[in-house]
């Protein structure tokens, strides 16, 4: 048994932080979680801020309430650098604090910064504030007495796909946009046969321009300049293009700009044992996408690991599940999992099941009124997917589902 209670810092309180926070008993250990941002917001449903099918206070929670509730501490700073020799962390306020034991799950970065011009005129999918910020200037261009609307939405997989959706979704009905979308890719989502063609057929009634296998070379105030030299209107420029190891882990020697930290098989460094990482900031021994679903069970094994490592037991190894992972494009809904896609209205029901289901468990009642307050939400949530599922039968939709192989 350990003599005293190990200090372990963990730094980032997203899905794979909370869940080892959530997993480290406060009476044998001293957790401290520390993050630059007061909220955890739910990022893989923001983009619904756009067609209003959510709204900001149903996609976030308190992280102090959530990290104190589990018995531990909350520094709502940012740390700029780790002393692996030292044991330490240097907060931006100057501060230092030493662990036993160091977890890093701080996710990862928007490209935005590569591009010239970008990180000042385009707006990155990076937090609900960026995302309401396009929703408003999505709403206000749309009201503006102009000849033509230009967006140009910059990266088509999944991310990209998911907000041209819900601008889909909020638009269709009087649709006064011309949208440029624009992605490296030669084919959108291209590890699924047919699925291309099948988005685009999906907006072959709109304004919407393909420049695929095109890379972006500028973004300026009211225009977008690609590599071809062809140049784009733009009055609202959209970044959904593709993602990066923060600059922490680059810094601290854990990671390059172009390769996410390398860790073993139980999640830790494979330079330093005390140092457990987790979600998307790291480079698995075995390909892993970068999803919740993935984040969460790591999370709680590195939690498993370091209590087994200050006991002196053998640590167990991660074993990613084959989840296939749901993605929506307006009111379609898509699974994909290795082998197939298949796409079907009744996948947004499924999708928004999955949201309610984690997102209410992360903030566990220990109150009456909580427990009421849960239990509304679960009964709304219960009853929105009960219309979708509905809608969807009624309509005839729900057989009506598409099946794309994946290539081998």
């Amino acid at each position: 048994m350990p003599q005293s209670q190990a200090n372990v810092i963990i730094i980032g309180a997203n899905f794979a932080g909370l869940n080892t926070a959530k997993h480290l008993d406060a009476k044998e250990f001293v957790v401290t979680v520390i993050d630059s941002q007061t909220h955890f917001e739910w990022l893989p449903h923001i983009h619904e801020l756009i067609s209003r099918h959510k709204k900001a206070e149903q996609l976030r929670h308190n992280r102090q309430q959530l990290v104190e509730r589990m018995g531990h501490t909350f520094v709502h700073n940012t740390v700029i650098a780790i002393d692996k020799t030292a044991q330490n962390v240097t907060l931006a306020t100057g501060q230092q604090l030493r662990y036993d034991h160091l977890v890093i799950a701080i996710g990862n970065t928007s490209t935005i910064h590569l591009v010239e011009g970008a990180a000042q005129h385009a707006l990155a999918f990076e937090s609900i504030t960026a995302a309401e910020k396009a929703a408003f200037q999505l709403q206000r261009l749309d009201s503006l007495n102009l000849a033509i609307r230009p967006i140009v939405l910059i990266g088509a997989s999944i991310e990209g796909i998911e907000v041209l959706g819900e601008i889909i979704r909020r638009y269709q009905r009087q649709w006064r946009f011309k949208v440029f979308v624009v992605d490296s890719e030669a084919v959108i989502m291209s590890r699924y046969q047919g699925l291309d063609a099948y988005i685009k057929e999906k907006c072959a009634h709109l304004d919407i321009e393909w420049h695929l296998g095109q890379k972006v070379q500028a973004v300026h105030k009211d225009s977008v300049v690609l590599a071809n030299g062809h140049i784009l209107p733009s009055r609202t420029t959209l970044w959904c293009a593709g993602a990066m190891p923060p600059p922490l882990l680059t810094q601290s020697g854990l990671a390059t700009p172009k390769r996410y930290a390398a860790i073993t098989s139980t999640l830790q460094s494979i330079t330093h044992p005390r140092i457990w990482l987790a979600g998307d900031c790291t480079e698995f021994p075995q390909p892993l996408d970068k999803q919740a679903y993935h984040a969460l069970p790591m999370g709680k094994l590195v939690a498993q690991n370091i209590k087994r490592f200050e006991h002196r037991r053998r640590l167990h190894h991660f074993k990613a599940l084959a989840i296939p992972s749901l993605m929506s494009f307006g009111e379609m809904g898509f699974l994909l999992s290795k082998t197939h896609a298949i796409a079907s209205p009744s996948f947004i029901a499924a999708k928004e099941g999955v949201f309610q289901a984690n997102f209410n468990l992360i903030k566990l009642p220990k109150h009456h009124n909580e427990w009421l307050d849960l239990k509304d939400s679960l009964q709304k949530s219960a009853s929105n997917i009960s219309k979708l599922a509905q809608n969807t039968w009624h309509d005839g939709s729900l057989l009506q589902a598409r099946y794309f192989e994946a290539k081998s």
